[in-house]
């Protein structure tokens, strides 16, 4: 049973197989390719439809590939036209960057959008591969900019915090982001900070070390 199905049109077969192997970055041996057009042979040539293929990836290929598959199907449920820019390892993550003239829409709000897919992403590709390997997508380079972004408002706070006295609370952050709060702060001695609340509603809470 497939969880997902990428399409692609083409000319021709040839044509909507190249077409789709660019789009995924995949090579022609990890996927499989199912032909949904109802008109063949003669028939085609006559009417000229389009052809309409559906993708998978297939049996025994590496959790790459499904990841590829499975973000560029929910991409395309989403209305939305992108490309897989590049494809590596961040912080022992696989990391799948895409671009797309649509890229705020499908960042949303403090990137929440964006978290969603990645969710969702990880949901189905460890579901059907079960390799439990965390899968990191970002759209042009967002999660970099936000990363340094982070660490900007850390040491901000921290420098509030340090002169004032009193706690600050952040705003409700993803355990990612959560992490590189922590990260920025762990050598500060004026300070330590601490997760407040749970699930989607937790924050970070940044304190003075007079306090502990």
């Amino acid at each position: 049973m497939s969880y997902y199905l990428f399409e692609q049109e083409g000319k021709t077969r040839a044509d909507a197989e190249s077409r789709a192997l660019e789009k995924l970055g995949v090579d022609a041996g990890e996927v499989e390719f199912e032909e949904l057009s109802g008109t063949t042979g003669l028939m085609r040539l006559v009417k000229r439809d389009p052809v309409v293929l559906r993708v998978r990836a297939a049996k025994d290929v590496a959790p790459e590939v499904h990841a590829k598959v499975v973000l560029m199907t929910l991409i395309q449920r989403l209305g939305v036209d992108a490309n897989i820019i590049q494809v590596g390892e961040r912080d022992e993550n696989l990391y799948i960057e895409i671009g797309s003239e649509d890229s705020g829409f499908l960042i949303g709000k403090h990137g929440r959008t964006l978290d969603a897919v990645q969710f969702l992403v990880n949901l189905i590709v460890n579901t059907r591969t079960r390799s439990g390997r965390r899968i990191m997508v970002d759209v042009e380079q967002y999660r970099e900019r936000r990363e340094r972004s982070l660490k900007r408002l850390a040491t901000r706070m921290a420098e509030r915090v340090a002169k004032s006295g009193r706690p600050i609370l952040l705003n409700y952050m993803n355990p990612y982001e959560r992490r590189i709060i922590h990260l920025a702060l762990e050598e500060d001695s004026r300070v330590f900070n601490e997760s407040a609340g749970n699930g989607v509603c937790t924050r970070v809470r940044v304190i003075p070390t007079a306090r502990k």
